[in-house]
C-alpha cells in the first residue's frame, strides 16, 4: 500500500506564516482605529517630522541675521558719510589755517587779482579806442543836392574820399581819373569829393561837378569845423588840395593813411577793392 511520504519540518515557512499572521492583524487595528476617527466627526492627527521643523527654525535665523547685517552695513554708511563730511571741513579749515599762516601768499594772490582787473579795464579801454571813430568820420556833412551824411554812414561798403579845390588843376585831373574809377566799381563803392573851400555855395560845387563830367563822385563843401577835424585826424596835408589828399576807409569804418599825389584808374580800383 502507497503512503504518503513525510517531508520534515521547515523553520523558514514558519516563520514567513508568523509574519503574514501579524500583518493581518496590524491591518486589522488600523482599520478599526480609523473607523473609531470617522465615528467620533475628527480628522486623523498630522504630525510634523522633527526635521521640517528644524528647517524652519534655520531659515527664520537667517534672515533675522540677514536684516541685523543690513541694518550694520547701512549704520556703517552713515557713519563713513560722517567721516567724510569731517574730513572736508578740515581741510577747509586747514586752507584757511595755510592762507593765516601765509598772508604774504595770500596778499600776492589778491594783487594778481587786481592786476588781472586792471588788465582787463586796459584791454576794455584800448578796445573802447579802437572802436571810437574820429570826428571827421562823424561829422555832419551836406552834399549839393542838399542831402545830409556822415563819413560813417556806409558800413559794408568801402569809401574813397577826395579832398579838392575848384581852382585847382591838380584836383581836377586827380578827379577825372577818380570819376573813371567810380564808374567801374558801381556800387560796389563810394566816391565823395570834399571842397576844402567852406565858403563856397553848393551851387557853385554842383555846376563845377557838371561842367567836367564828374558824375559818378558825390560831391559836398566842408563847414570850418570838418576842416578843422579833417586836418587835425588826417594832418595838415588835408588842407592842401594841390597835394590831391585822399584816404580810403574799408567796410568795417577803418580809416586808412591819407595818400597825397596822382594815382590811375587802376590804382585807385585796387586799393578801393583791397588788392593794392
Amino acid at each position: 500500500m502507497y503512503r504518503t511520504p513525510r517531508f520534515p519540518a521547515r523553520p523558514h515557512l514558519r516563520l514567513a506564516a508568523a509574519a503574514i499572521a501579524a500583518v493581518s492583524l496590524l491591518a486589522a487595528c488600523g482599520s478599526s482605529e480609523a473607523d473609531d476617527a470617522d465615528d467620533a466627526g475628527g480628522s486623523p492627527a498630522t504630525t510634523v517630522a522633527p526635521a521640517a521643523t528644524e528647517a524652519m527654525t534655520d531659515d527664520d535665523m537667517t534672515d533675522d541675521d540677514m536684516t541685523d547685517d543690513d541694518m550694520t552695513d547701512d549704520d556703517m554708511t552713515e557713519e563713513e558719510m560722517t567721516e567724510d563730511m569731517a574730513d572736508e571741513e578740515m581741510t577747509d579749515e586747514e586752507m584757511t589755517d595755510d592762507m593765516a599762516d601765509h598772508p604774504a601768499t595770500t596778499e600776492a594772490m589778491m594783487d594778481d587779482t587786481a592786476t588781472t582787473d586792471e588788465m582787463t579795464d586796459e584791454m576794455a579801454d584800448e578796445m573802447a579806442d579802437e572802436m571810437a571813430l574820429p570826428a571827421w568820420q562823424t561829422v555832419t556833412l551836406t552834399d549839393v543836392d542838399g542831402a545830409t551824411f556822415t563819413l560813417d554812414d556806409f558800413h559794408g561798403t568801402p569809401v574813397f574820399v577826395e579832398n579838392f579845390a575848384t581852382w585847382c588843376p591838380n584836383c581836377r585831373e586827380q578827379l577825372e581819373a577818380t570819376n573813371a574809377a567810380a564808374e567801374q566799381l558801381g556800387d560796389q563803392a563810394v566816391f565823395i569829393a570834399l571842397s576844402v573851400e567852406t565858403d563856397l555855395s553848393a551851387d557853385d560845387v554842383a555846376e563845377y561837378a557838371a561842367d567836367h563830367g564828374f558824375d559818378s563822385i558825390r560831391f559836398a563843401v566842408m563847414t570850418p569845423e570838418a576842416l578843422a577835424a579833417m586836418v587835425d585826424g588826417l594832418g595838415q596835408s588835408a588842407a592842401n588840395p594841390p597835394s590831391t589828399p585822399k584816404v580810403v576807409i574799408d567796410p568795417m569804418g577803418h580809416a586808412g593813411e591819407l595818400q597825397t599825389g596822382f594815382e590811375s584808374v587802376d590804382e585807385i580800383v585796387a586799393k578801393v577793392t583791397g588788392l593794392g
